[in-house]
């Protein structure tokens, strides 16, 4: 993907984006289009997905964060069941470093798992060459790596949990700006403001219920009094020197 065009510096405030800014932001919503999951020919979908990896997190005694579009669309209070499956697959973004070894596959139960990987990786920028660092990512059994990390304050109880709407927003806002090559395009204030609207628009207020009886005690958000303490998952964010890196290196 070609970047070449730059965006003009912030300007002062105006109803709309000007020319140059209007680049800026198509640019970042084609990146977010490219960064999605391909279908792969076996995969388990929509509630029923939902239901398959909390199990098989319960049943080796493990936990994971929904990720990806349908960690987007289960937040809509009038969203159906149905409507779930329009979903490629069902990302889960496992928190046990064991659980790579726990699995009989690479995709068992129709999931893409996302498994936490540890290693030492150089970094190298513009600024200053960086040579083994420690750095933890994830990746899939296609060998995809996220463009985002996450940190936990503490242990969680196995099965499957469901991110908050600001987490959900924040891991689209990290995935493209991960994958920014900001020699090739420049991104300023009001650009970044637009898209993020774009994305929070698209991500609603509201569990359905049957999302919330049936995940009660796994959704990280104080409206619905998972735990007293909002961000239990906090994201991590990567720049597109470190994700060279990581793809370079493993």
């Amino acid at each position: 993907m070609n970047l070449s065009f730059r965006c003009s510096q912030k300007l002062e405030q105006r109803p709309s984006l000007d020319h140059s800014q209007r680049l800026g932001l198509k640019c970042l919503i084609s990146l977010e289009q490219k960064l999605r999951s391909p279908i792969y020919e076996y995969v388990t979908k929509g509630f029923e997905g939902l239901q398959i990896a909390h199990k098989i997190l319960q049943e080796k005694d493990s936990s994971g964060i929904l990720i990806g579009g349908l960690a987007e669309s289960i937040w809509s209070q009038r969203r159906k069941k149905e409507e779930l499956y329009k979903h490629n697959d069902v990302d889960v973004m496992v928190l046990d470093n064991q659980f790579e070894f726990k699995l009989f596959k690479k995709f068992e139960g129709g999931i893409d798992w996302w498994l936490p990987q540890l290693g030492y990786i150089d970094i190298k920028s513009d600024y200053a060459d960086i040579e083994d660092v420690e750095k933890k990512w994830w990746k899939n059994g296609n060998g995809a790596i996220l463009s985002f990390g996450v940190e936990k304050d503490f242990q969680l109880n196995q099965g499957l949990y469901l991110p908050n709407r600001e987490w959900i927003i924040n891991m689209r806002e990290y995935e493209v700006n991960a994958n920014i090559d900001y020699e090739r395009i420049e991104v300023d204030d009001e650009v970044s403001e637009k898209f993020r609207e774009r994305i929070e628009k698209r991500v609603g207020l509201k569990l359905p219920k049957f999302i919330k009886e049936k995940f009660k005690n796994h959704i990280l958000s104080p409206d619905y009094e998972c735990y007293e303490i909002d961000n239990v998952v906090k994201l991590v964010k990567f720049d597109l020197d470190t994700i060279r890196a990581i793809k370079k290196s493993y």
